[in-house]
């Protein structure tokens, strides 16, 4: 599909993502961010879902632990947003939007291959308005922080093991069921005064049984600082575990890319 006059290539950022990765170019400086302004921002609306974004800064501080969990990286300004270099199989690069902003839209129009996601701290319908007609939408998820820096504590069904392992920042937790099976797995980071979780899965066969819920508290037993705000995206299923131990849906995040034919 040609693109739009107005656009303009997308190589020259993906390029801007350093040279075979290299160790020194994956670590991720970030800014030191009180608890109690971050707060006070997510906290503007009396706990509602907020439709119009996120402030910038705290998508800044969760994206910057997020790459440093992943050994991506940090994430780059622009077009209003943020740009993650991935350069996986399945994806080149990312952008992830505080807000509906202009850049969106232009950098939208620019792209004209797969593997390049967009993502919106904003509805579903808003990100779709923005798009070209050949970008589709992923199934929702939500961006979410924690409300109480205390967790009920709960322990392991018989028959099940946990194992904690931690590298500079990032801490895994996986928990395998008696006969050795990964049954759960999640991974926690921080940067800044942020802590965020990761990847959080339990295995189908494993569902019901508390095994989420116990990954989450042992996670959080690993935070260095006890005043880190807890950031993480949660799908739908997700979301629902989330809230039954006091988390709050702070945004909706959306998610779209030209999927191949």
């Amino acid at each position: 599909m040609a693109i739009p006059a107005r656009s303009f290539r997308i190589s020259p950022p993906v390029r801007a993502a350093c040279p075979a990765r290299s160790s020194s170019c994956r670590a991720v400086s970030v800014r030191k961010i009180s608890k109690g302004w971050l707060d006070r921002v997510v906290s503007r609306s009396p706990w509602r879902m907020n439709d119009r974004g996120v402030d910038p800064q705290i998508l800044k501080a969760w994206l910057s632990a997020r790459s440093i969990a992943r050994g991506l990286s940090a994430p780059v300004p622009e077009y209003g947003g943020f740009r993650v270099d991935t350069r996986s199989d399945t994806e080149v690069a990312r952008w992830v939007f505080p807000q509906i902003v202009s850049g969106l839209e232009t950098l939208a129009h620019s792209i004209c291959k797969p593997r390049y996601f967009l993502k919106l701290c904003g509805s579903a319908e808003d990100l779709r308005a923005l798009l070209p007609a050949n970008w589709t939408l992923h199934a929702p998820s939500y961006f979410m922080q924690a409300t109480s820096s205390s967790w009920p504590v709960r322990h392991l069904p018989r028959g099940y093991r946990i194992a904690l392992s931690r590298a500079n920042a990032v801490s895994e937790v996986r928990i395998f069921s008696e006969a050795g099976d990964l049954a759960a797995s999640g991974y926690g980071a921080e940067a800044g005064n942020v802590f965020i979780y990761d990847r959080i899965v339990t295995q189908p066969d494993h569902r019901r049984r508390g095994l989420g819920r116990i990954l989450m508290q042992k996670l959080h037993e690993t935070k260095s600082q006890t005043c880190n705000t807890q950031l993480l995206v949660a799908t739908e299923d997700g979301r629902s575990l989330y809230a039954t131990l006091g988390w709050k849906t702070i945004s909706p995040y959306s998610t779209a890319s030209i999927v191949s034919a």
